[in-house]
């Protein structure tokens, strides 16, 4: 269970530094509720990687450029990302899991991010919440890009040096500036799935598509 605890940290934060440049009943319920999504009137499926989900396709467009179940923000995305500021969602799935999320689950995980003491990451807010009658672990976190942070998507295979050197290198990166993220931990289909946003200014389109990629999605 540690070394699972550890994964789990490990895959959390190098996704959240890539976003940057991704059934159970509970048992606990004082948890509070996501709310479920609404059903967009034009909606497509996306398939990668073992997992499928569903989006809005007015207003986000599907990408598995970088290795990773992404959706991309459809108006900056097709105006080609004047700002480097593209509101994005990628989904990763992790292992096997029994039984439903816990709060000791939650403060784990936490712990063992924060135990990594690497630059320019933090934790703003964690808590529970239930989200279609499974217990999910809900965080939000800040995200600005540092040389340890590149350092971990290198060895973690997330980024090539010449991935970073076609965005004009390090300094470029580090440049983007604070990005903020909100993430979910659910189970789906005995799996551990990690859906995490990246958003500017306004969370709420980023917090909506999340939702309605849990409450479609499959795992495979």
């Amino acid at each position: 269970r540690e070394n699972m605890k550890r994964k789990f940290a490990l895959i959390m934060l190098c996704i959240l530094t890539v976003a940057a440049l991704a059934g159970c009943q509970s048992k606990d319920p004082e948890y509070p509720a996501l709310e479920d999504p609404q059903q967009p009137s034009n909606v497509k499926d996306a398939t990668y990687s073992g997992f499928t989900g569903s989006y809005d396709a007015d207003k986000w467009l599907f990408d598995s450029s970088l290795g990773l179940f992404a959706i991309y923000d459809k108006e900056v995305y097709e105006a080609g990302n004047p700002d480097g500021k593209c509101p994005n969602i990628n989904v990763v799935i992790s292992q096997d899991y029994e039984g439903p999320l816990t709060s000791e689950d939650m403060d784990d995980l936490m712990a063992e991010i924060e135990n990594m003491n690497v630059s320019g990451f933090s934790i703003e807010k964690n808590e529970m919440k239930t989200f279609s009658g499974q217990p999910v672990i809900y965080y939000e976190t800040k995200t600005q890009l540092t040389d340890d942070m590149i350092d971990i998507m290198i060895e973690n295979g997330s980024i090539t040096e010449s991935d970073i050197d076609a965005v004009g290198g390090r300094d470029a990166l580090m440049a983007m500036g604070e990005t903020d993220q909100i993430g979910i931990y659910a189970i789906v289909d005995g799996k551990i799935v990690m859906v995490t946003g990246t958003y500017y200014d306004n969370s709420d389109d980023v917090m909506e598509a999340m939702k309605l990629l849990l409450k479609t999605g499959k795992v495979s």
